[in-house]
């Protein structure tokens, strides 16, 4: 038994199980909002919690007999933040809840295989601290909330830096406006107050292009985006320029950058995960982060790697 914990609007997700019924897998996918509407029942008894259960219909799947286990985007609630708002009481409350459920879940499971274990996530910091251990070029990086040490960090830094989510970059909602947290240059500090927020600030590295690099158990699939020919998305390729998209390839990384990557994955107990780096144009490849449940939809097809596929396969397969 597959088991794939998921959300309901994740593309990715479907792809994969398209591939699983291709296959004839045995599998079950377990939405985050179905558990929470009552859709999918889950038991659970603290006395006896290895014998919990997840049923649909007349379906019963006992956590036990799961083999392997699929963390792709657990926890999302989208529809919940879209009917209630992403800071209301009740969304609040349903987060949780619910990580109490995910909590206990991933604890009864924790002795399975799997693609993506959660409890081997550590922070952005932490693993930009390995990187740095595995000789991987990481940006100068400090994260305060004094003003008098972002000034020398940014004078040190030929007054040109960057500032982004200490976390995952999200968006908020203000006055039923969506702000997204894209990563921000700072030429410019008089403007910022004394003491701010604890925030990540790191040196601005003059790219030739950015790389999105999905890794899938020591094997890399790795995409160019030719981001810097447009300024909506020099800084971040994130903030996408719909009109005018930014061109995009398969690529092969250096073998050396390929096996300390390989190295550090290993180390953080991480068998996938999409990998943002920058090649600058001192010819350095710089690691900037690792998401293990990120997009890869956007890597694969431009390139036809077949990634969904191969994840099919993989959870076959494990």
């Amino acid at each position: 038994m597959i088991l794939i914990l998921s959300t309901p609007t994740d593309y990715d997700t479907q792809a994969v199980i398209d591939w699983l019924q291709y296959k004839n897998a045995i599998f079950f996918r377990l939405n985050d909002e179905d558990i929470m509407t009552g859709n999918t029942i889950f038991n659970l008894d603290p006395v006896t919690i290895e014998n919990s259960y997840i049923q649909t219909k007349n379906k019963f799947i006992y956590l036990k007999d799961v083999k392997i286990v699929w963390y792709r985007k657990f926890g999302f609630f989208e529809s919940y933040k879209d009917q209630f708002g992403a800071k209301n009481d009740i969304t609040s409350y349903i987060n949780s809840e619910f990580s109490v459920i995910r909590t206990n879940i991933i604890k009864i499971l924790e002795k399975k295989k799997w693609l993506f274990n959660r409890n081997n996530m550590l922070t952005k910091l932490e693993i930009l601290n390995f990187a740095n251990k595995f000789d991987i070029k990481i940006p100068n990086t400090i994260v305060t909330s004094d003003k008098k040490i972002l000034s020398t960090f940014f004078n040190n830094n030929s007054k040109s830096v960057i500032s982004k989510s200490l976390g995952e970059g999200k968006h908020i909602e203000y006055n039923n406006k969506t702000y997204p947290f894209y990563t921000q240059k700072i030429e410019n500090i008089e403007r910022i107050s004394d003491t701010f927020s604890p925030s990540l600030f790191q040196s601005y590295i003059e790219k030739e292009y950015e790389l999105r690099v999905f890794f899938l158990e020591n094997n890399f699939y790795s995409m160019v985006i030719f981001s810097q020919n447009n300024e909506k998305t020099k800084i971040d390729f994130r903030n996408y320029d719909f009109q005018n998209p930014n061109k995009v390839g398969p690529y092969k990384l250096p073998k050396e950058i390929e096996e300390k990557l390989v190295k550090l994955m290993n180390f953080l107990g991480l068998n996938t995960g999409s990998i943002d780096l920058v090649k600058g144009l001192d010819g350095s490849y710089y690691f900037l982060e690792v998401n293990p449940s990120g997009q890869f939809g956007m890597t694969s097809f431009p390139c036809n790697y077949n990634l969904h596929k191969k994840i099919a396969t993989y959870l076959i397969t494990k």
